[in-house]
């Protein structure tokens, strides 16, 4: 019987059109992280997830954000929940989280805004990540025959709309792979509050944009983040059966040579989780 799986995307950074230096300064990367689980997995994540919860008291409708860890050492915390929390505690959290996500696979898309020239419009761009994200979900559900459902986090009503119509456009007139066959023809939505992929998604996106920042451009810092890349999400990047990741569980977009070789020494020797 061929397995069903969920697609969990969301953001870090923003993406500018023609970003001046200052925006550059301040979010040098747009990312999306997706995250790849079979219906199976996330069954038991989401059950480990409610119990991890109750055992930190996270009340039914709140979350907690990757961002909250900023905002906690900046005494700015954004509920009264979070300020409950002291730092410490918070990476606790985090690092419970991702041990328990550990039949996960991740999959990143990249645009780097210093370095490429961001001439697309937000939504284009935003469509690309997409796209180049569901095309590498479709060769793997191609090969057993699975099926996959991408879901992402709610965005403004008018920018959801677009995205929906480009989804749905690309999945069923797309020249890629059997046009998409194994995918659902489009997205779904959730409130991240209501879901605990949309969750994992948000913090796998904010931990990879500190690493890369962290080991290009604010060398010494973001070490939390990088500590937690290293040891929960590289090894579970998807990657070709010879190791490589380039290509396979890292997208730039659009793609760039340059920005690829900037990259690319960052996701090298790496030790992947067996299944």
């Amino acid at each position: 019987m061929s397995e069903s799986h969920l697609i969990f995307s969301d953001e870090a950074g923003v993406y500018h059109q023609y970003p001046n230096e200052k925006t550059i300064a301040s979010s040098p990367f747009y990312i999306r992280a997706n995250v790849c689980m079979s219906s199976d997995a996330y069954k038991s994540f989401q059950r480990e997830m409610q119990e991890l919860n109750e055992k930190y008291n996270v009340p039914v409708g709140e979350e907690i954000k990757w961002a909250d860890l900023w905002s906690l050492t900046k005494n700015n915390p954004r509920t009264e929940f979070i300020k409950s929390f002291t730092p410490d505690k918070l990476k606790g959290y985090y690092r419970r989280v991702l041990t328990r996500a550990k039949d996960a696979t991740y999959i990143f898309t990249i645009t780097s805004l210093r370095g490429q020239t961001c001439t697309w419009k937000e939504n284009t761009c935003l469509r690309f990540h997409l796209q180049e994200a569901l095309q590498r979900v479709q060769m793997d559900m191609q090969q057993d025959d699975g099926f996959a459902t991408l879901i992402m986090d709610e965005l403004n009503a008018e920018k959801l709309k677009l995205i929906k119509e480009a989804c749905h456009k690309m999945t069923v007139e797309g020249d890629f792979i059997r046009k998409y066959n194994n995918i659902y023809h489009g997205v779904l939505t959730e409130c991240s509050s209501q879901s605990y992929g949309i969750q994992l998604a948000d913090f796998a996106a904010g931990i990879m944009n500190g690493y890369l920042r962290g080991a290009i451009y604010d060398k010494g810092n973001y070490t939390f983040a990088t500590d937690l890349c290293k040891e929960f999400i590289l090894p579970q990047l998807r990657h070709h059966a010879c190791g490589g990741i380039m290509g396979f569980g890292i997208r730039e977009v659009p793609s760039n040579t340059s920005i690829r070789e900037t990259l690319e020494p960052h996701f090298k020797d790496i030790e992947f989780k067996t299944t």
